[in-house]
């Protein structure tokens, strides 16, 4: 079994379970910004993965650009955010980001990091606008997947988890038999 994962990471949550997921299967990683989609389509297994920034995973639009010359290739895709993993984050991100000829392919989900401090200065930015909009909300009005940024604002977590990899990892390794 030959793959290959491309992964877009800004903050370092998607890269760390992209070197992980790397150890395990013995896939090379490249940045989907330098994916060749010529080198890619050599590979029979792809997995894409990306960090969350307004309910788009980044690096998707290299599988949305080359979907057709990957069919009949085993796709996956895994993104990190902040929020924790329930069947509403699951069911946003996969209809905002794989609908379509890519509504089959299997979305994985992933705790990552958190740092105000480490965010560039339109993000922090943005994100300060967020929380305060959030801080404005009656708690009860408060989705769920937006809770946690109220209690880590300023704090710095790193939720990453290299068992959170093994759905994944066995579905790989059950295609590649």
């Amino acid at each position: 079994m030959s793959g290959i994962i491309l992964c877009r990471s800004k903050y370092g949550a998607s890269a760390k379970y992209a070197e992980w997921l790397s150890q395990e299967t013995g896939f090379k990683i490249t940045d989907t910004k330098k994916a060749d989609i010529k080198e890619v389509a050599k590979y029979d297994t792809i997995v894409l993965g990306g960090g969350v920034y307004a309910s788009s995973i980044a690096g998707i639009a290299f599988l949305k650009k080359n979907i057709s010359a990957l069919k009949g290739k085993n796709i996956y895709v895994y993104c990190c955010g902040m929020a924790p993993l329930s069947e509403e984050v699951l069911g946003i991100l996969k209809n905002k980001n794989l609908s379509g000829e890519l509504s089959d392919i299997p979305l994985f989900y992933y705790q990552g990091k958190w740092d105000m401090n480490d965010l560039n200065l339109s993000d922090k930015a943005m994100m300060k606008l967020y929380i305060k909009m959030l801080e404005k909300k009656d708690p009860s009005e408060l989705k769920e997947y937006d809770r946690p940024m109220l209690e880590v604002k300023d704090k710095t977590m790193d939720w990453t988890d290299k068992k959170y990899l093994a759905p994944l990892i066995e579905l790989i390794r059950s295609k590649g038999e």
